[in-house]
């Protein structure tokens, strides 16, 4: 393994696109101090060789050169002692890993419902169903650095407990010799959340709905920010004729077993040119929304009309902040909207006094999860009901219309046909009973944001 050398790391100006190779040299030191109580802190958890050795790994697979891919499958099998035989024959030896760095990256976990009305494309119902979105430990990055702010690292669950971020002990975590970089957070959910009104504006048409943003309300919107450990190797792989490529591969180090940590790195771009790794930056990215409901009702019928679904909402949010390669020059990539986020809508810093920025570690967001979930069941009553109440209303006999009920009351489930209308009246009654549930589970926060909203309506 080539020995390490040093890189400085860069904060503050993400590039407005970048090209297919991202050298972390172009990174500097930014300042030491933690900006608000509230960043929590993954520990890194792998130590820089073992980190270099997988990395090396993928490096070798990233060059898609046969004799590269051949030592991967060999270092896999035998390890690092294979290395010195594999290259006597040739095997490796057109790869070199320039430099390797530990790096504490900004990140934030989002939970978040927002509702609101829309119209139907193409079609003459003249009723706006509603939709209802929510997420769970969604992801956005807390600095538009490109490319790292096309990768998500919406990891498998982080433990409750993180610490918070200490400045003096995570930077130096790995010991003497071996420096921790921290990327600062100049961006947050709180800016995305306007900067995607804006992009909506009054008329803006997504899988045959038509969506006016002013119509839509943040039901809940709560923010995690964390220090997520990473590591960054460069490569510089001779192509012989074809001159040297330079790519990076970044690897996730919040667990101690290597196979729970995602490697990812930029295809080359023979493959991109081809077709093939042309919808991201990186091979093997994470999900963006690792956890997401939507819900559209009444179910309006008939209608040539497919409504969007929660699959196409999770690929539209990865599509946007993670875009794919301009289709006439696969060399360029359209830059991350948190770039003029961080421009716009939060040019002078991130509101860390805002209620909806919250602690990982703290009480709130066990409360927030809980109630989401129960919001999701009450919608989901909500959803059934207001599309019986349709149907109903437009048929010409809905006493003759009548349904299966099964009732899972008893020690056995029993099966009952009822009239629409009796069906109609339980669920109503089971829904206002949910939701008297749900407001009393609801967050004190909340509620204090909710009156600070209020207030501002009126003034």
């Amino acid at each position: 393994m080539p020995p390490r050398i040093s890189v400085a790391i860069r904060n503050s100006r993400a590039y407005a696109g970048p090209s297919r190779a991202f050298a972390s040299r172009h990174l500097s030191t930014p300042s030491q101090t933690s900006p608000s109580s509230k960043i929590s802190s993954v520990p890194f958890k792998i130590r820089p060789e073992d980190a270099a050795q997988r990395m090396y790994i993928n490096g070798l697979l990233g060059s898609a050169a046969l004799p590269n891919m051949i030592l991967a499958g060999l270092l896999r099998l035998f390890g690092p002692s294979i290395t010195p035989l594999a290259n006597e024959f040739g095997l490796g030896t057109s790869l070199k890993m320039k430099d390797m760095k530990a790096v504490l990256y900004p990140i934030w976990r989002v939970d978040s419902i927002i509702q609101g009305s829309v119209k139907l494309d193409g079609t003459n119902q003249r009723v706006e169903p509603k939709m209802w979105i929510s997420t769970r430990e969604g992801y956005v990055p807390g600095n538009p650095f490109a490319p790292l702010s096309y990768l998500s690292f919406a990891v498998p669950p982080l433990p409750d407990d993180l610490p918070q971020y200490n400045l003096s002990e995570d930077l130096t975590q790995l010991g003497d010799g071996f420096e921790v970089v921290p990327v600062p957070f100049t961006v947050s959910p709180l800016g995305l959340a306007k900067k995607v009104r804006k992009s909506i504006g009054k008329h803006k048409k997504w899988e045959n709905v038509v969506i006016d943003e002013s119509k839509w309300e943040d039901t809940m919107l709560a923010a995690y920010p964390i220090m997520f450990p990473i590591y960054i190797a460069e490569f510089e792989h001779d192509m012989g004729d074809d001159g040297v490529r330079s790519f990076n591969v970044i690897m996730d180090a919040h667990d101690g077993n290597p196979k729970n940590c995602r490697v990812s790195w930029p295809p080359p771009p023979q493959l991109v040119e081809s077709g093939r790794f042309d919808k991201n930056y990186f091979v093997n990215p994470a999900p963006f929304l690792p956890m997401c409901n939507l819900l559209m009702y009444p179910s309006v019928a008939p209608h040539t009309v497919i409504g969007p679904n929660t699959v196409k909402l999770v690929e539209s949010y990865r599509e946007w902040m993670s875009p794919s390669p301009d289709p006439d020059d696969k060399n360029s990539i359209p830059p991350s909207p948190m770039l003029s986020v961080q421009q716009q809508e939060e040019s002078e810093g991130i509101d860390w006094d805002d209620l909806r920025i919250q602690s990982w570690s703290g009480e709130e967001r066990e409360q927030n999860g809980e109630w989401i979930e129960q919001a999701l069941k009450t919608q989901k009553g909500v959803e059934t009901l207001e599309t019986m109440s349709y149907f109903s209303s437009r048929s010409p006999h809905p006493e003759d219309m009548k349904g299966l009920v099964i009732n899972t009351a008893g020690s056995r489930p029993t099966f009952e046909r009822k009239s629409l209308s009796d069906m109609e009246t339980q669920l109503r009654d089971d829904v206002e009973r949910m939701k008297k549930e749900l407001e009393g589970m609801k967050p004190d926060w909340l509620r204090k944001w909710d009156e600070q909203k209020s207030k501002e309506k009126k003034e």
